[in-house]
């Protein structure tokens, strides 16, 4: 079976949010079998910071489904924008 790589840009719901408190949060939102890879916080635009995410996970069906479900659900959060998925 393979990995699957799978970066995300997630963004808060405004800029007041400290974005910091979501990067914590990742983790415990993270579906069984998924890990987080890396993150980064990066400057958007007009003070607006995004968290680039990266998630390693074996490929199995639905997988990345429930990741992006369960990112969903993080206090503060906007919106998860994919960015890629790829095989490892």
């Amino acid at each position: 079976m393979g990995k699957v790589a799978a970066a995300y840009n997630l963004m808060p719901e405004d800029l007041e949010y400290p974005v910091e408190s979501i990067a914590e949060a990742i983790p415990g939102y993270l579906p069984e079998g998924v890990e987080l890879s890396a993150f980064e916080i990066k400057p958007l635009a007009f003070g607006l910071k995004v968290i680039e995410a990266t998630f390693v996970m074996d490929d199995i069906e639905g997988v990345v489904d429930r990741l992006e479900e369960s990112l969903a659900n993080i206090p503060g959060l906007q919106n998860v924008e994919t960015l890629s998925i790829t095989l490892i």
